[in-house]
């Protein structure tokens, strides 16, 4: 796949990003869940190619992190009218910038601490761009028993589950407002996809599908308690 600034291999990553992309009622759902707790001056780390990033912008300014340039470099593409939302090319996992210009108060990491080899560390910086009352948001993959082959392809060091994830949080100074498994549904075909077919990716067309039927799941998902889900949604607040 050539996409300009990125090297013209396949990048499974990217062939993800650009199909969900595609799957509208699955990103507002993501956003939907995070609106409540969400400030006025927002830090998305790991950006990707903008997917979540205009959601995160209605009312709000926006600061997308990413480490990918070709990445960034479509993101600032799409929203280049966009005058409440900017880009910059970091890699945060060897270094945070002090991002004083931007003075964040909240920060919003989808998908991103999986990458993260030294995910505690990573928590404490972020700890340390908030100010008192600052919040970060969280959602990352749910129980280490289903890593398998589409973990890997993507760069997954981890999946979570929900106590682990509450103790780091707490551990390094955050308390946690709000931590719930998501996506009940969801088990299943990456159970399917990733420990028995061993597929590098998820099939675009099975985003899809998900992206049709999870308008309808998720008002009824929202109420009932789930003790296991392919997702883990974490709020918390530096006191």
């Amino acid at each position: 796949m050539g996409v300009s600034g990125l090297k013209d291999t396949w990048d499974g990553q990217l062939e993800t990003l650009d199909d969900l992309s595609e799957a509208v009622h699955y990103n507002r759902w993501i956003y939907g869940m995070m609106k409540p707790y969400l400030g006025s001056k927002v830090i998305e780390i790991g950006c990707g190619i903008g997917n979540m990033t205009g959601l995160l912008a209605q009312g709000r300014d926006v600061l997308g992190i990413d480490i990918h340039p070709g990445y960034v470099k479509k993101a600032r593409s799409k929203f280049k009218n966009n005058k409440n939302i900017s880009f910059r090319v970091v890699d945060m996992g060897k270094k945070f910038p002090s991002f004083n210009s931007f003075k964040p108060d909240t920060i919003v990491c989808i998908n991103v601490f999986e990458h993260i080899q030294a995910d505690r560390l990573f928590l404490k910086e972020c700890l340390k761009l908030l100010p008192p009352r600052g919040r970060i948001l969280i959602f990352v993959p749910a129980l280490p028993s289903l890593f398998g082959s589409m973990d890997s392809s993507y760069g997954h060091f981890r999946r979570y589950d929900k106590d682990d994830l509450i103790g780091k949080m707490k551990g390094v100074g955050f308390s946690v407002l709000k931590c719930r498994y998501l996506n009940l549904l969801g088990v299943l075909g990456w159970w399917w996809n990733g420990k028995v077919l061993k597929k590098a990716i998820v099939p675009k067309s099975q985003i899809l599908i998900y992206d049709k039927i999870i308008q309808w799941i998720a008002p009824v998902e929202k109420w009932l308690p789930k003790p296991i889900g392919l997702s883990l949604f974490c709020a918390g607040v530096k006191l």
